[in-house]
């Protein structure tokens, strides 16, 4: 039986290494041809938009310090300068804000993403619905848990009607 059990473990000592890379998800992925890079820009600013502009009073500083990892590091401190009035005027005033993409265009030649959506803000209670109009400045950077598509938004600029 020890002789088996050497054998066996030597045998199985001289295979190859099977890796499977596993999506977060937990499916295991297959082979399939690289998405295409409108589709994991679009992935990031959708990701950026749930934490930018969805928070209650209460959420508002985590939902901001996270959409914060897809913020081009030399323009954090700008970011993070502005972010505090929207902070301190939705505390005091109980402003709640949710945003609804429908529709996101990339432009890879000139680095700009429109977005295109309805926004609900609540203000002491009393809703409001607009329009969500956005052109995303991006930059490509390093990937990290956060930011697994590396796409970060060097400028934000919100169009009138």
């Amino acid at each position: 039986l020890c002789a088996l059990l050497i054998i066996f473990i030597f045998v199985q000592s001289m295979r190859s290494v099977q890796v499977l890379t596993i999506a977060p998800d937990a499916s295991v992925y297959q082979n399939a041809p690289a998405p295409k890079p409108e589709i994991e820009i679009e992935r990031a600013i959708r990701e950026y938009i749930k934490f930018r502009y969805n928070w209650a009073p209460k959420t508002i500083n985590s939902q901001l310090s996270k959409s914060g990892a897809f913020i081009l590091p030399s323009t954090k401190r700008i970011f993070d300068g502005s972010m505090s009035d929207v902070v301190k005027f939705s505390v005091e005033k109980a402003v709640s804000q949710r945003a609804y993409p429908y529709e996101i265009k990339v432009e890879l030649k000139k680095n700009i993403v429109s977005v295109f959506g309805d926004r609900v803000t609540r203000i002491q209670g009393i809703k409001a619905a607009g329009d969500l109009r956005l052109d995303l400045t991006y930059e490509s950077g390093p990937r990290t848990p956060v930011n697994p598509w590396g796409i970060y938004i060097s400028k934000e600029k919100e169009l009138e009607l």
